[in-house]
C-alpha cells in the first residue's frame, strides 16, 4: 500500500493527467493503453487491474482462453515530462490469469522476475544489469519515400572513414538529439553514463547506469525504445533498433553488463585473482559460454540478427571469453572506478530481443554455471577473426549458430534455457519463430533478383 500511495503522490506532484499502462508481448513489442490519472487515485485499479484480450497479444493466449488482467506495478510509476503536453506518466503492468488470479506464466516481465528471484534464492543481494542501447537514425521522409528499397541516406556528411566512432560535432549532427534523449531519461529518473556516435555512419549509442535487477533493466530498455521512436518521429527521424539495417557496416548490438552482489560487495571481484576476477565470476562466465548457442535464439531472435553476427564488425561469433578482446562473446571491461567492482559484459545480444527474456536466459545460464562450477577455460586474447580453421580447432573454439533455424534447434536441446522461459513462453516462442523462418525461406528478395534473374 505504501508503494501505491507513493505512486499517487508522483501523479499529484507532477500534475499528471493521463497515464500510459504498458507491457510487452512475447517478442518484446510494446503494448500500451491510456487512462485518466483520476482512475489511478482509486484503489480498484491497483487491486483488480484492467481486463484485456490476450488472444490479440502475440504469444499470450488462444481465443478460447483469451481474458487476461493487467495490474499496474506502483513502483514503476514514472512521469514523462518530455511527452506531448508534459502531463503524461507511464506505469508498467503485470499480466495475470483471469481465472486463477495468478501471474501469467507467459508474461515476459514475470519471466524476468523469476530469474531475479533465482539470484536471491542463492543468497545474493542483487544482480545488477546495464544494457547498452545502440540504434540507427535516418530521415523519416527519405526512408518512407522509397521504403521498398530502403534507400537510406546520411543525415549529414561524415568525413570520418571508420564510420564515425566518437565523431564530434558538426560531423556528428545527431549530438543534440541524443542529448535530448538522455535528458528525457534523466528527467524520468534514469541515470545516463554517456552517449556518443557509434562506428556505423548512422549509428548511435546511449549507455545508462546499472539497474538493480533484470526487471528494472528491461523496463528501462522498453522505455528507451519508446522514447527514442516517439521523439524521433516528432523530429522527422526514423529510429530503428534493427540489428543490421545497413550492409557492410557495423550492426547494432545490445551489450549487457552484469555484476553480482552479496553483503554489499561485488561477488565478481577478487583482488588476488587474474584480471581481479573471482572464481564465482569464472563459473558464471562458464555457464554463459556453455549455454550460448541456445541463448542466441532469445538474445538474437530475428533472421536479420545473424547478418550482424559476422566477422570483422566487433560482433562475436565465437564462444570464448577474454579480458579485453572485443571479438570475444564475453569480455571483462577495464575497471575505471574506485576499485572493488567487476562487471561481465555479454556482447552477442542485439536490440531486436525482448529484454525481459534476454536478461532472464543470460542470468539463468550464469546461475547454472555457478551451481555446476562450470569452468570457462582460458581467455583468448588473440584476434579470433584472424584464426584459421586449424587454429580454432586447436583452441577448441565453438561458434554461435549461423542462423535463426540453428539457434532454435540449439534452444530445443538445452533444458536450462527452456526452463528459464517456462513451457508456455517456450512453445509459443518456438512456434512464432519457426513461422518467421519459413516465411523467410519462401521470400524472394531483391538479392535473389540481382544474382539469379538472368540465369
Amino acid at each position: 500500500m505504501q508503494d501505491v500511495e507513493l505512486a499517487k503522490r508522483i501523479l499529484k506532484e507532477n500534475n499528471v493527467k493521463w497515464i500510459h499502462g504498458q507491457f510487452v508481448d512475447l517478442l518484446g513489442h510494446l503494448r500500451s493503453f491510456s487512462m485518466p490519472a483520476s482512475t489511478y487515485f482509486e484503489d480498484d485499479i491497483w487491486k483488480n487491474g484492467v481486463g484485456f484480450d490476450g488472444s490479440s497479444v502475440k504469444g499470450f493466449a488462444s481465443v478460447d482462453h483469451s481474458d487476461m488482467i493487467a495490474i499496474p506495478d506502483p513502483t514503476t510509476m514514472l512521469p514523462l515530462p518530455w511527452l506531448y503536453d508534459g502531463d503524461r506518466a507511464r506505469v508498467m503492468m503485470d499480466v495475470f490469469d483471469v481465472r486463477s488470479r495468478n501471474p501469467f506464466a507467459g508474461d515476459p516481465r514475470n519471466i524476468a522476475r523469476i530469474a531475479s528471484e533465482q539470484v536471491a534464492g542463492l543468497g545474493y543481494d542483487a544482480l545488477h544489469v546495464a544494457p547498452e542501447f545502440e540504434f540507427h537514425i535516418f530521415r523519416q521522409s527519405q526512408v518512407l519515400h522509397d521504403r521498398a528499397h530502403l534507400s537510406l541516406q546520411p543525415l549529414a556528411f561524415d568525413p570520418i572513414q571508420a564510420g564515425g566512432y566518437f565523431a564530434s560535432p558538426p560531423a556528428d549532427s545527431m549530438e543534440p538529439f541524443r542529448t535530448r534523449l538522455s535528458n528525457a531519461l534523466i528527467a524520468s529518473g534514469i541515470n545516463v553514463k554517456y552517449h556518443h556516435h557509434e562506428g556505423g555512419t548512422w549509428q548511435h549509442e546511449v549507455e545508462i547506469a546499472p539497474q538493480k535487477n533484470a526487471v528494472m533493466a528491461s523496463d528501462v530498455t522498453i522505455l528507451f525504445k519508446f522514447m527514442a521512436k516517439t521523439l524521433g518521429a516528432a523530429n522527422d527521424f526514423l529510429i530503428t533498433f534493427m540489428p543490421k539495417p545497413v550492409p557492410a557496416e557495423a550492426g547494432s548490438g545490445m551489450h549487457v553488463h552484469l555484476e553480482l552482489f552479496k553483503d554489499g560487495a561485488s561477488v565478481f571481484y577478487d583482488a588476488d585473482e587474474d584480471h581481479q576476477l573471482s572464481q564465482t565470476a569464472r563459473y558464471f562466465i562458464g555457464g554463459i559460454l556453455d549455454h550460448a548457442p541456445a541463448m542466441t535464439a532469445v538474445t538474437n531472435p530475428t533472421v536479420n540478427s545473424y547478418k550482424r553476427l559476422v566477422p570483422h564488425y566487433e560482433a562475436p561469433i565465437h564462444i570464448v571469453w577474454a579480458a579485453h578482446n572485443r571479438s570475444s562473446l564475453v569480455r571483462i571491461p577495464s575497471q575505471t572506478g574506485n576499485g572493488h567492482t567487476m562487471d561481465i559484459e555479454i556482447r552477442h545480444p542485439d536490440p531486436s530481443a525482448n529484454p525481459y527474456l534476454a536478461f532472464a536466459v543470460i542470468i539463468q545460464a550464469g546461475i547454472d554455471g555457478i551451481k555446476k562450477q562450470q569452468e570457462p577455460g582460458d581467455p583468448i586474447e588473440k584476434n579470433i577473426y584472424a584464426m584459421d580453421y586449424q587454429e580454432l580447432a586447436n583452441y577448441h573454439i565453438r561458434t554461435l549458430p549461423r542462423n535463426l533455424k540453428e539457434a532454435l534447434e540449439a534452444l530445443q536441446s538445452d533444458q536450462v534455457i527452456q526452463d528459464a522461459l517456462g513451457p508456455h513462453a517456450l512453445q509459443a516462442f518456438i512456434d512464432i519463430k519457426n513461422r518467421e523462418w519459413t516465411d523467410f525461406l519462401m521470400d524472394v528478395s531483391s538479392w535473389d533478383y540481382r544474382h539469379y534473374f538472368s540465369v
